[in-house]
């Protein structure tokens, strides 16, 4: 069996205010080439299709060109599409009858009734057991162990099965992605791989966009194509596609990659760590006239000192004449000695810095100031509070 494994487009993603759309069709149109050259037995596209649970009108439009162009790249393909965390669940399944006239299996809901309708064939070369992205309070106690035993009966263990998911997976570099308490990881809460089962011989899960493997060789995050913000621009943080190749049942996958070229990259000034104002304006100055890209300012902020007053016109007159986008001001703080109070106990925050900073150490950092001791109860409790809010958020 071979696959290719991708996840995680965020087609439709508002950037700072830019529309990337041009970059997602460059982004497809290398899909396609790979397609047209891998011959895959399956394409398999592991959630957050979308940025946005409703995306644009043009959006949805234009994901439905790009499914159709990959099919037309290799008719014999599946391509097994699973909803993510940022997609809906309904949108995914509304017109599935006409999608599978293509040879298209676009999966919403995990069927609590009839577990092996999320069971796929691939003719005599295996199967994908195909799992949206679902909040844990929808899933069963037993609902892992219940699949196991129906993938089981329904493919007799003979030939490569391949779970596909949408997850956290305990344990893997979340490096990129909001980390809330350990527990929930771009607002998804952990979940351990040796939960999903041991029969299958390729996991194959979206939601972390670093691409990495583990379990022996046995689950990857293939990442996501593109870098969807400027802190998947680093050293080790590759962006591609996952060609993956099966012998048979038991075996252990080949994995290859093949790198992903972004028509409008992101850039850090500096491109490691953080810099004076000065020093950032001189390196933004010399940027390249003719180079087209996404730029973020990280500035180093030293005690009390401020980012300048007039800093959009200074920018503006430093990219004048270039081709090259400002997209954001990344600051950090550098505090000689204890931090100063701001007076009634509260420690003083700048809203950028309170932008970046996870509402647990707010709410420790507050504590803190006023002499209360933060203890395990409070912990959890807070722990409580944002599952509730995560699993309501996740149902409108």
């Amino acid at each position: 069996m071979k696959l290719i494994h991708t996840s995680d487009w965020h087609l439709g993603q508002n950037f700072h205010g830019y529309d990337r759309s041009a970059d997602h069709a460059g982004m497809i149109a290398q899909l396609i080439e790979l397609v047209k050259e891998e011959r895959p037995d399956a394409l398999i596209i592991a959630g957050d299709i979308y940025d946005i649970p409703v995306p644009g009108t043009a959006v949805q439009k234009a994901f439905a060109e790009h499914i159709v162009a990959l099919h037309n790249a290799c008719p014999a393909m599946t391509i097994v599409c699973i909803s993510g965390n940022h997609d809906s669940a309904s949108r995914h399944e509304v017109h599935q009858t006409p999608w599978e006239a293509l040879n298209v299996r676009m999966v919403g809901k995990a069927d609590m009734e009839d577990l092996s309708s999320n069971i796929i064939p691939l003719p005599d070369k295996g199967w994908i057991v195909a799992v949206p992205y679902t909040n844990d309070r929808f899933l069963t106690d037993k609902f892992y162990k219940n699949l196991e035993q129906a993938t089981k009966e329904v493919t007799g263990e003979v030939l490569p099965t391949v779970y596909v998911g949408h997850a956290a997976i305990n344990g893997c570099n979340f490096l990129g992605h909001d980390i809330m308490s350990g527990r929930f990881v771009g607002g998804i809460e952990c979940t351990g791989i040796d939960e999903i089962g041991s029969i299958y011989d390729y996991i194959a899960l979206g939601h972390i966009h670093k691409a990495q493997t583990f379990d022996n060789g046995r689950a990857r995050y293939s990442g996501s194509p593109l870098p969807v913000g400027f802190d998947e621009i680093r050293s080790g943080y590759e962006h591609s596609f996952s060609i993956v190749e099966i012998e048979s049942h038991n075996s252990t996958p080949v994995i290859r990659t093949k790198e992903v070229a972004c028509g409008c990259p992101l850039v850090n000034i500096p491109a490691e760590g953080y810099a004076c104002w000065d020093e950032v304006m001189e390196e933004l100055n010399n940027f390249p006239a003719d180079i087209e890209a996404y730029i973020r300012l990280n500035v180093l902020l030293k005690d009390q000192q401020m980012l300048p007053y007039n800093k959009d016109h200074l920018i503006t007159m430093a990219l004048a004449g270039k081709i090259a986008h400002y997209a954001a001001i990344n600051p950090t703080r550098e505090i000689s000695g204890s931090r100063e109070s701001a007076g009634d106990g509260i420690v003083s925050l700048t809203m950028e810095e309170l932008k970046k900073t996870e509402p647990l150490d707010v709410l420790k950092s507050y504590a803190t100031s006023n002499d209360i001791v933060f203890s395990d109860e409070y912990n959890e409790m807070f722990n409580t509070v944002i599952k509730i809010i995560n699993a309501t958020e996740n149902e409108n």
